[in-house]
């Protein structure tokens, strides 16, 4: 049922035009700007402020504005209504929606790592990255399910996004002045990946501001989401 959900989910993303662009072909040309401007010898530091961007970036327009976006139009459509007539649990239906977000947000962030490395960024530690990663993709897709109870249609999602996005990359400002922006939801993540390209900074102060954000947007998402329009 998940797998059926997901498809029938992935291909309702790709036919809307604003959805495929702003979470698919955005990600990947902001992540291209940023790769292709830095020189040849470019430090590690300003490669680990590339990575968090082009991450932060994916996770934004990829998970968190998709998710909204989708959640909503579904809602007011009256899609969500019918999936929860059927015999599919609350559970299994948001699965089969979010699964197509989740994994294509994992596809763009490895290519954003692949395109980065073979311009010449270093190689980051793979635990960091993968938790950061992880963390990441929960605390945006916590904070889209919120978001869309708060959003009463698809053109609508892309005004009630732009908060999140805008304190997601708040991250990249922890590579740049210093881990004062961990308050951030992006920041943690901006922790993790500077972490995994340099070395330096607290993984786990970095983790736990992850943690406490997807706790806090979990517990929004369970108040705000509806299942039906208003």
């Amino acid at each position: 049922m998940v797998l059926a959900l997901a498809r029938a989910e992935l291909k309702l993303l790709l036919r809307n035009r604003t959805v495929a662009v702003s979470s698919l072909l955005m990600p990947i040309l902001v992540g291209l700007w940023a790769g292709f401007t830095l020189p040849d010898d470019a430090p590690p530091q300003a490669w680990a402020i590339t990575l968090c961007l082009q991450l932060l970036m994916v996770l934004g327009f990829t998970v968190h504005f998709a998710v909204t976006a989708a959640l909503a139009s579904r809602r007011e459509d009256l899609y969500l209504k019918r999936l929860r007539n059927g015999e599919a649990s609350d559970a299994v239906i948001l699965a089969g929606l979010l699964t197509p977000v989740v994994l294509l947000g994992v596809l763009q962030s490895a290519l954003m790592l692949v395109i980065s490395m073979s311009l010449g960024a270093p190689v980051p530690a793979p635990l960091p990255l993968l938790v950061a990663l992880v963390l990441g993709t929960g605390l945006c897709l916590a904070a889209g399910v919120a978001t869309s109870g708060r959003t009463s249609s698809f053109e609508q999602a892309q005004i009630t996004t732009l908060p999140l996005f805008l304190a997601l990359m708040g991250g990249v400002l922890v590579a740049i002045v210093g881990p004062m922006w961990l308050l951030l939801p992006g920041g943690g993540i901006g922790g993790l990946i500077h972490h995994a390209v340099t070395g330096e900074g607290d993984v786990l102060s970095s983790a736990a501001s992850l943690l406490v954000w997807i706790a806090l947007f979990s517990l929004l998402a369970k108040a705000w989401f509806r299942w039906e329009p208003r």
